[in-house]
């Protein structure tokens, strides 16, 4: 103990009040001590407890840290600071910086909303491409009500009680709310997040929730491209009307909608440029994309393999519609949602579901999420939707261009592909 608590209260409130022209200090052991600064107009001194240590051996500089000032920090108290940080020397830590962690966790705790931006900025942004979605969910759903709160007070009864004012209306959408949800906090909680583990005890029963009917699909599922393969040689066989054979070979070479192609006319193809601009008229998502001052204007390079076939139907329906007429969207609709069963496939999926399935597959390929969002023609969210005008003509062709050697290898027989400028058979 020599060395040890040599300062006493009395002590203190002498060196509060002594008349001093410079600053005194005076040591209580072990590192710990305390400095008077006189404060003028005969009011108390100024006493602050000071820590002075070396990272390192002796031959360092010794570091003095202010641990608090005096009688805000008891005697008592100082000394239990001078404890934790002779501790964290011990661990090889440096008490200025541990000092600052500390103070950061008591005073500003993480909150819910800091935890689920964590998840979206570091891990969903790019491993997903509904990320942005997810962001908006999280903001509609949880940080209204829990967004400025510590995020290790928050339990499962908040949880549960939050999610569930709006469950009953939208039920589907609570599930995806709790799965990402319960996956940010997972995520967050192997860094170093401090949370209650109970939220992944909640199920949809909790909350109320329902998991969405099996309608929409992907022809590719599950590493298998059976489905899509089945569709592409089938298409390749020519056995149905020219209109809907170009129409589905186009849906599932450039993932765009239904709509898109249905309205497409032979002026939008730019051969010399190599690129299909979709009118904004055309495009579901104008109104979002004109309000962030973009054209509305979707720009999709045409790859190479189906320059022949593009150029054959522009050719010959020169100045007016691509397909060679209009049909309207009820009609197209209700041809797509047959087809699977003329394949002989037992889940039901419609033209849209092509469109989902390009997405998948350029993902599973390792084409980047934006590219693919680009491509999609889906309007950005946020600030990237305000300031990012890029169209990414670039990586859209190498991505399409890819797209068109994967669809190759699924039909397999390259020596019979009616559709893609082998055979230019493009008359009805």
């Amino acid at each position: 103990m020599s060395g040890k608590g040599k300062l006493t209260d009395t002590a203190l409130k002498r060196l509060q009040k002594q008349a001093i022209t410079k600053e005194v200090s005076q040591s209580d052991g072990q590192g710990l001590s305390v400095r008077a600064r006189p404060s003028g107009n005969d009011e108390l001194n100024n006493v602050s407890w000071l820590f002075r240590y070396r990272v390192g051996d002796r031959s360092t500089n010794p570091t003095k840290l202010v641990l608090g000032s005096y009688p805000d920090l008891s005697l008592a108290k100082a000394r239990k600071k001078r404890d934790e940080c002779r501790a964290w020397l011990a661990d090889g830590k440096d008490p200025k910086f541990e000092i600052v962690l500390a103070l950061d966790k008591t005073i500003k705790p993480i909150t819910v909303a800091d935890a689920l931006n964590f998840w979206i900025d570091e891990y969903a942004i790019e491993k997903r491409t509904n990320a942005l979605k997810h962001r908006q969910q999280f903001n509609k759903w949880l940080v209204p009500e829990l967004g400025h709160l510590p995020l290790a007070s928050i339990q499962k009864p908040h949880w549960i009680k939050t999610i569930r004012k709006r469950s009953k209306q939208y039920p589907v959408a609570a599930g995806y709310v709790l799965r990402n949800l319960q996956q940010a906090l997972k995520f967050c909680n192997k860094r170093g997040y401090e949370i209650d583990r109970s939220v992944f005890d909640i199920d949809f029963d909790d909350i109320d929730a329902k998991k969405q009917n099996k309608r929409s699909q992907r022809l590719v599922e599950d590493d298998s491209w059976q489905r899509l393969e089945d569709l592409v040689k089938w298409l390749d066989e020519g056995r149905m009307m020219p209109y809907y054979r170009h129409l589905t070979l186009l849906l599932i070479s450039f993932g765009c909608r239904s709509q898109e192609l249905r309205l497409a006319e032979t002026k939008e193809f730019n051969f010399e440029t190599q690129v299909w601009t979709v009118p904004a008229a055309h495009n579901k998502t104008r109104d979002k994309d004109q309000a962030k001052g973009q054209s509305g204007e979707i720009k999709r390079p045409i790859p190479t393999a189906l320059l022949p076939m593009l150029k054959a139907l522009c050719d010959q329906h020169k100045g007016g519609y691509l397909l060679g007429e209009l049909k309207n969207a009820e009609a197209v609709s209700g041809w797509g949602r047959t087809i699977y069963k003329l394949l002989g496939h037992e889940e039901s999926w419609s033209l849209h579901d092509l469109r989902r399935t390009v997405a998948t597959g350029l993902n599973d390929m390792g084409i980047a999420p934006h590219v693919v969002e680009a491509l999609l023609g889906h309007s950005l969210q946020g600030v990237a939707g305000i300031y990012n005008r890029s169209q990414y003509l670039p990586e859209k062709l190498d991505a399409l261009n890819k797209w068109q050697d994967r669809l190759e290898l699924l039909r397999g027989d390259t020596n019979n592909i009616v559709v893609l400028g082998r055979r230019n058979d493009f008359k009805g």
